[in-house]
């Protein structure tokens, strides 16, 4: 997603959503941010929300940036990133509300992938011939310079940032733009090879299959047991400008019923 189009996107959100007047925005949460995390708020509002005395509204397709910008112009109550919040955005008085951890896996379309280890992962990245042990072609899906999941495979795995960037000269690779887009393209390109979430895959009811990596499956246990050490961390910003709901669902989040809803949906807490 491009800066404009992402700003293009706010601007008509908040025409829209500020427009609905200040007693539906009493009775909303607005939710939005990186892809990956959207399909597991709505289960995770109606585990906090029992007595619906609080409706939320989860915004598409913001992407990180997007969901911090969209904080910080008053359209969103919350948002959720896939980064850390840069010196201008803690200078705007947003804070870290809570951070989750959900397995970081590599995904494909192929019906019995075989898995890799994590010392080869950038050569299949870098070569144009790569295969998977049935002598499927591995066909790789990229991910935007900007985005999240870039700089995290980049530091998972060994020689990881150079191999992206010299896969990124091949024109026959696919470039998806957003969470979405990426398992959209996994889903329908045969020997599909890209990275995600186990949050997202599990929560969208994705058609992929997670890759092994180093002989260990992706998995919450394995996860918290340390077996599997690749993660993503997301966080649950709050703005400046207090929004009492927002509070409570974090505030939820780290009760033990909390804790139990997010290891529901693929994440677990990180403890402050």
């Amino acid at each position: 997603m491009t800066t404009r189009s992402t700003f293009s996107r706010i601007g008509l959100l908040a025409a829209v959503l500020l427009g609905a007047g200040n007693a539906a925005s009493a009775e909303t949460l607005r939710v939005g941010g990186v892809g990956a995390a959207m399909a597991m708020l709505p289960p995770l509002f109606a585990s906090f929300d029992r007595g619906e005395e609080t409706k939320l509204e989860v915004i598409p397709s913001l992407g990180s940036n997007g969901g911090l910008r969209a904080l910080s112009e008053g359209v969103l109550g919350m948002a959720v990133s896939g980064r850390v919040l840069n010196p201008e955005e803690l200078a705007q008085g947003m804070t870290q509300g809570a951070a989750m951890r959900t397995p970081f896996v590599l995904v494909t379309s192929h019906a019995n992938p075989n898995g890799l280890k994590s010392s080869e992962i950038a050569d299949v990245f870098k070569s144009a011939n790569a295969k998977w042990a049935d002598g499927t072609p591995i066909r790789i899906i990229l991910r935007p310079k900007s985005d999240s999941d870039t700089a995290i495979m980049g530091a998972l795995f060994p020689d990881m940032a150079a191999a992206i960037e010299k896969a990124r000269q091949r024109p026959d690779l696919s470039l998806a733009a957003t969470d979405q887009d990426n398992a959209d393209l996994a889903q329908r390109t045969p020997g599909s090879l890209t990275g995600s979430t186990l949050t997202q895959v599990k929560m969208e009811k994705r058609n992929l299959r997670f890759v092994a990596i180093d002989g260990v499956e992706p998995s919450m246990e394995n996860l918290e047991r340390r077996a599997y050490p690749f993660a993503k961390t997301l966080y649950f910003v709050l703005s400046a400008k207090k929004n009492p709901a927002a509070e409570r669902f974090v505030a939820f989040l780290r009760t033990p019923a909390g804790q139990a809803a997010l290891l529901a949906t693929g994440n677990m807490l990180v403890a402050n």
